[in-house]
């Protein structure tokens, strides 16, 4: 996503990440999904930072990525991960609504759970937790 984010004028940054079991095909689409995510609502007039970063729990391991994006109403927090479910107009924001639900269901199958958090300053804070084995 380094074009990508040259592109939206912003950057990500990865902190240390855990190493889990799993896809490694589909573990990658779920982080790159949140990433674009991250530098595709930005807020206008604000440089996109994405920051992704892990921790270890008793009993998994907890992945956020967060930006300083445009954020999500809490009334909508899980109506995004709804499969075609758009909060904005094709017009404003490229893509087809499957992103979040795409995210969902790889977290899923890999015995995890997925939310989407608000945060103190603006953007979305999204969160993973997939079990330690």
């Amino acid at each position: 996503l380094a074009a990508t984010a040259k592109l939206a004028g912003g950057r990500i940054e990865v902190g240390s990440l855990p190493q889990v079991f799993g896809d490694p095909t589909q573990l990658r689409q779920l982080l790159q999904n949140l990433m674009a995510n991250g530098l595709k609502f930005a807020r206008p007039g604000a440089a996109p930072l994405v920051t992704v970063a892990g921790e270890r729990l008793p009993d998994r391991w907890r992945i956020t990525v967060d930006d300083n994006g445009i954020g999500i109403a809490p009334q909508y927090r899980d109506r995004v991960f709804r499969m075609f479910e758009r909060l904005h107009g094709a017009h404003r924001y490229e893509g087809s609504g499957i992103g979040l639900a795409i995210c969902q269901k790889v977290v899923e199958r890999h015995g995890g759970h997925i939310r989407a958090e608000g945060r103190a300053q603006p953007g979305t804070r999204m969160v993973v937790e997939l079990p330690a084995k």
